[in-house]
């Protein structure tokens, strides 16, 4: 990918030769190759529209940003960054516009400084969750100035004026309702594109050989960060409650001293892309219990691979969870350690029983809704592209 001004356009290369002059613009806020969700869903909507036959360039903060701006150190910049980004990443945009430019997706708080419509351009904005509700689920964790901007600024203001007059796609159910309640648009729910042939059920017994644990152990899995908002207290808590279970952290981010030292956890720090299949199919649970999550790759992730889950409520849990007979891994409150200790250990009462259960009656679903090219067919069809 290329970088920005100074340094080349913003471009992602197609590999395929479009039969037509035809070019898509996507906006957002940081370069696809970071980690996190929305990088993630960037990546493969980067796929499905060079497979159809699309030109398509990027545009964000890492190749539209002046450089001064990109690590703003003072408070004022830091504050304002996610309306400079906004704001850059559409001038450029703008300014790059041709009458090639068949569609334009924005997603989260970028958008709200289009390109100009021109006749026949689609304008597309893709929620991947709300400041908003983020900010009310998170609130006891930060300042009463950092709840007012999420909710306010980034939410209200920012978020709801991306999406204003476009065709709005979301995440997931829990985020097109938040859409709807909080800006009044009408959001059609796409979910994410998986790759169902790299999250799948594997043999479990090599998986664990591979990672050095016995085949009778039982193990725990969670994926995510040490942040509060991502539930590590209550991993922490689990991890006390069950000190006979093989704990795997798959961690991003800073490590807590205390967790890497402890006996009986292994800790993966940023785990890629490969790994995290081997890390499912070792685990007889995963947790997720996420004060906030739009949608949850993760939980998506391992339940394709077959891993019983147990996570508090967000897009893909609400999903895939919502019902009997797996309605009892879905833990209303994130807070709750008796109700995750209780599924947990039921669980581990039968770990095979139940990944069979995923395996029969989630993973189709998953494949219908998420493998690349159903999701694709179902994302033409609601954009007309």
């Amino acid at each position: 990918m290329n970088a920005g001004p100074g340094t080349g356009s913003p471009s992602h290369n197609s590999a395929v030769e479009p039969s037509e002059n035809r070019e898509v613009f996507v906006l957002t806020t940081e370069a696809p190759d970071r980690p996190g969700g929305q990088e993630h869903f960037v990546r493969e909507l980067l796929q499905v529209l060079e497979k159809r036959g699309y030109r398509v360039r990027v545009f964000h903060a890492g190749n539209c940003v002046p450089k001064w701006l990109q690590r703003p150190t003072s408070w004022v910049f830091r504050h304002l960054s996610g309306v400079l980004v906004g704001y850059f990443v559409g001038r450029v945009a703008r300014r790059e516009q041709s009458a090639d430019v068949i569609a334009v997706i924005s997603n989260a708080t970028v958008g709200w400084y289009p390109p100009q419509k021109n006749a026949g351009t689609q304008r597309i904005h893709f929620y991947h969750g709300t400041y908003r509700g983020q900010a009310e689920a998170i609130r006891p964790l930060i300042s009463a100035l950092g709840y007012q901007k999420l909710k306010w600024w980034d939410s209200m203001i920012l978020e709801r004026l991306s999406g204003l007059h476009k065709l709005c796609l979301a995440n997931s159910e829990q985020t097109a309702q938040e859409v709807k309640r909080f800006f009044g648009h009408d959001c059609v729910t796409t979910l994410y594109p998986i790759e169902t042939r790299h999250f799948c059920p594997g043999d479990r017994v090599a998986a664990r050989q591979a990672l050095g644990l016995s085949e009778s152990a039982r193990v725990g899995l969670f994926v995510g960060s040490a942040n509060p908002m991502k539930g590590f207290p209550m991993v922490q808590a689990l991890m006390h409650r069950f000190p006979t279970v093989d704990w795997l952290l798959a961690l991003r981010g800073e490590l807590p001293p205390d967790v890497v030292s402890r006996p009986g956890v292994r800790v993966f720090p940023n785990a890629d892309y490969a790994k995290l299949p081997l890390l499912y199919n070792a685990a007889d649970v995963f947790i997720c219990p996420s004060r906030y999550e739009s949608f949850g790759y993760v939980v998506a992730e391992a339940l394709a691979c077959g891993t019983p889950t147990v996570a508090s409520p967000g897009g893909a849990s609400r999903k895939f969870l919502g019902r009997p007979p797996f309605d009892r891994f879905l833990i209303a409150d994130p807070d709750d350690v008796e109700a995750f200790a209780g599924a947990i250990a039921e669980i581990l009462q039968r770990p095979v029983e139940l990944r069979q259960q995923v395996i029969e009656q989630i993973r189709p679903q998953i494949i219908e809704l998420m493998a690349p090219e159903n999701w694709a067919r179902r994302f033409f069809e609601v954009t007309d592209l």
